[in-house]
């Protein structure tokens, strides 16, 4: 009876054993059997490599991969393990072969290494060949292929198999060797490739090159004979030549690449078209190099997916380091120079406080710690709205804005994605619409893009992405610019002629519609160009990533030259589709762009956003009474009521008329009073102080010595050859003609200038010195 207990004590513990074995056996093989660093990867849409580094342990290992191609899958298994698909990790003829090999010879000549267990000794780093780790090796392997389908074994030893050099991995290899994918490879690469990981020190492609042909052919002929080729096949095959040297790697998407450490990337970037725009800036840095400018960026994206097709962050020339190149500019703030303006005017189109043609003042502006130019210094009196944006003039652009409000606007900007726009609005003032605030070319382009997917009437709109996971689904309805707004500003911008922000015409030739706008930071620091179609949105930067600016850089001279040649690598497109259910016709003035009044006597019908509320009726036509030859203004006072003629007129205030009339021959200014008016009963005041403006803190300059300079006071007068007569306060301080300015030196303190013209008509400012 004592017999029994005995045996169940001794069948439990066996059994506890072989539990213990089993368990031990299912954890002996690491759940990852390999922890390296991969090197980093870019590769277009349809899967070309674009770019690529070494991994931080200095190897090139690409990220595996799922698959092995056919030919290199027969040749590696011909050459290293031809039972590969009928074992369990271990081979037994091959074992009984090399057990009696290294018997006979007193040490292992011979492995019987099966492709598993090469595959489970790359993952233990390649330790001593001695019996012992030739058991575990057998042990993991037969454990791996419990784990593991056949196939991904072999795409396992294949991702991480040494190939010579630095180089690991099958994918890595066929790029370093022939600068293609492993799935491109003839027969002859890959059987190249497959005697590579048996001796990769002792077979080199530089070194050795007939004992690795003969390799090669050798497996060749395996491959033949084992029916997996034709001799035709075999003989061509062998007639190849060894690579020479290694290939370099694709450097197409190196801004790309540099955002990333390790892994691969699969982009959205179209290949053939990323290497033409980087042949491009490459082309025109050349010659910009010229002048000092060092530095380029570009960027495409499709309008339809949001998707980025084309990513040029600078310049790349991996021999020259220095200027700026390895900056990626695309990301990185700059002074935005004028590129804001169309915003701004699709904004005030929406809200009705602008209507396309509407006239804005155009002459000498002051505010309190801005004064305002235009680039060519010169002034137009007024200017119509969709002819500011066109022409990019900065005075009536500020006007513009301050009549909008900087708050609204900087909503409106950060709402279309502008990110480095982040400050309050009394902190960029009026500068803002003149690149006082910084952008980057990627959100300008962003924003380009999303309103021409809105106006294409999309619902859900993708925000721009290089990564296919990457961009969220914005709804149309965020975007605060209505379609009839966005399409009035497009076409706006959609002339090829038009002038230079320097006052000289430039024309570009285009066969495709394109709305574009440029713009040039102070100091030239900045030239900007973007562009968008239905299809398409172009973003180009050019300038010094150092920040330094150079004569006669401006975004039509130099960015907008780049734009046009990118847009002409792309698809032609048609046009935007007139959104007619976001527009309704209004009836405006043709000569001031307001809705038309009464008494306007020519009208135009025009298209305006059906959301914006009701705009401002013309203020510039009066009826003004005129003796019967239309010579005088006249009263009652004066002249014969019955022969008085009452005629509507197109009136400007004077300052803006001074200027307007420069421009325009044929503006008919108001008619002289007649002879027995005096000058004080005119209805419309013939004069304007231009400087100092009402309420202006001034500060006198001082010269080097310290003594007080003299301020220059502006006025103007209707009539051409007035004679106007200036006080400050009770003093008189003297007269002028045809040029009204006086130099002056105010006393600190709060004084009245008062200005009188020979009729008696006067205008008087309010201003403080100090």
């Amino acid at each position: 009876m004592a017999k029994k207990p005995a045996k169940k004590r001794i069948c439990f513990f066996a059994m506890l054993v072989v539990a213990m074995l089993a368990a031990g056996y299912c954890l002996f093989l690491p759940r990852t059997l390999f922890d390296e660093p991969f090197s980093a990867t870019v590769w277009s849409r349809d899967g070309r490599l674009m770019s690529a580094k070494v991994a931080s342990d200095g190897q090139w290992r690409f990220f595996p991969t799922d698959s092995v191609p056919e030919k290199f899958r027969v040749a590696i298994t011909t050459y290293e393990d031809k039972r590969f698909y009928r074992h369990f990790g271990v081979d037994p003829l091959a074992l009984g072969r090399a057990v009696r090999q290294n018997l006979a010879a007193g040490r292992i000549t011979s492995g019987a290494s099966t492709l598993t267990m090469q595959t489970i000794r790359l993952s233990r780093g390649g330790k001593p060949r001695t019996f012992r780790e030739k058991f575990v090796e057998m042990v993991l392997a037969t454990r791996l292929e419990l784990r593991c389908s056949k196939d991904e074994i072999l795409a396992l030893y294949a991702s991480h198999a040494p190939f010579g050099g630095n180089v690991v991995g099958l994918e890595s290899a066929a790029w370093y060797y022939f600068g293609r994918s492993a799935a491109q490879l003839s027969w002859a690469e890959c059987a190249m490739l497959a005697v590579l990981p048996n001796s990769p020190s002792l077979i080199h492609i530089r070194r050795n090159r007939e004992r690795l042909r003969e390799k090669r052919d050798g497996l060749l002929d395996r491959i033949w004979h084992d029916g997996r080729i034709d001799s035709l096949t075999c003989a061509l095959a062998k007639q190849e030549h060894l690579p020479d040297a290694p290939e370099p790697m694709p450097m197409e998407a190196m801004y790309l690449l540099g955002k990333m450490r390790e892994g691969s990337l699969r982009s959205t970037l179209d290949y053939d078209l990323q290497s033409r725009v980087n042949d491009l800036a490459r082309r025109y840095n050349k010659r910009y190099r010229g002048n000092k400018i060092n530095n380029m960026a570009i960027v495409v994206m499709d309008v339809g997916s949001g998707e980025v097709l084309a990513y040029v962050g600078n310049v790349y020339d991996p021999a020259d380091r220095t200027e700026g190149t390895s900056v990626d500019v695309i990301p990185a703030p700059r002074s935005s120079g004028s590129v804001l303006k169309p915003l701004l005017y699709a904004a005030m189109l929406d809200n009705g406080t602008a209507l396309p043609a509407m006239l804005f003042p155009d002459v000498p502006t002051y505010y309190r710690d801005f004064t305002p130019h235009n680039y060519n210094r010169t002034f137009d009196g007024a200017v119509p709205a969709d002819r500011v944006v066109e022409r990019s003039l900065n005075v009536p652009s500020v006007r513009m804005l301050d009549k909008y409000g900087k708050e609204n606007f900087l909503a409106l900007v950060r709402a279309l994605g502008f990110g480095t726009i982040d400050r309050s609005a009394a902190h960029y003032g009026l500068s803002l619409i003149l690149g006082g605030a910084e952008i980057s070319l990627w959100d300008l382009t962003s924003a380009y893009m999303k309103l021409a997917a809105k106006l294409n009437g999309r619902q859900t709109i993708r925000t721009p992405h290089y990564d296919p996971d990457g961009g969220t689904a914005v709804d149309a309805g965020d975007i605060p610019l209505s379609r009839g707004a966005i399409w009035l500003m497009a076409n706006s911008i959609s002339h090829v002629a038009r002038p230079e922000e320097e006052g000289e015409w430039q024309y570009f030739s285009s066969s495709k519609k394109i709305g574009w706008k440029t713009g040039t930071s102070y100091g030239n620091r900045d030239a900007w160009a973007v562009g968008m179609t239905p299809d398409y949105a172009v973003g180009v930067w050019v300038g010094n990533c150092t920040g330094e600016g150079r004569p006669l850089m401006t975004g039509v001279g130099y960015a907008a030259p780049v734009l046009f040649e990118v847009f002409g690598l792309l698809p032609k497109g048609e046009w935007f589709a007139e959104p007619l259910g976001d527009l309704e016709p209004a009836v405006v003035c043709r000569q001031s762009g307001y809705l038309a009044s009464h008494i306007c006597p020519d009208r135009d019908t025009v298209m305006i956003p059906r959301a914006a509320a009701l705009g401002e009726v013309c203020p510039y036509h009066r009826i003004v009474n005129l003796s019967a030859d239309l010579k005088y203004r006249v009263t009652a006072d004066c002249y014969d009521p019955a022969r008085i003629v009452r005629m509507p007129m197109f009136i400007l205030p004077p300052a803006q008329e001074w200027y307007y009339r420069r421009q325009h021959p044929d503006y008919r200014p108001l008619p002289p009073l007649h002879p027995g008016l005096p000058g004080n009963r005119a209805e419309n005041n013939p004069i304007d102080i231009i400087y100092p403006q009402p309420g202006r803190v001034l500060v006198a300059p001082r010269s080097l010595e310290g003594e007080q300079q003299s301020l220059v006071f502006t006025a103007v007068h209707r009539d051409r050859n007035a004679v106007l007569f200036w006080h400050i306060d009770d003093d008189y301080i003297g007269s002028t003609s045809f040029e009204h300015k006086v130099s002056v030196r105010p006393a600190p303190g709060k004084h009245r200038l008062t200005v009188i013209d020979e009729h008696g008509a006067s205008q008087s400012v309010v201003f403080s010195c100090r």
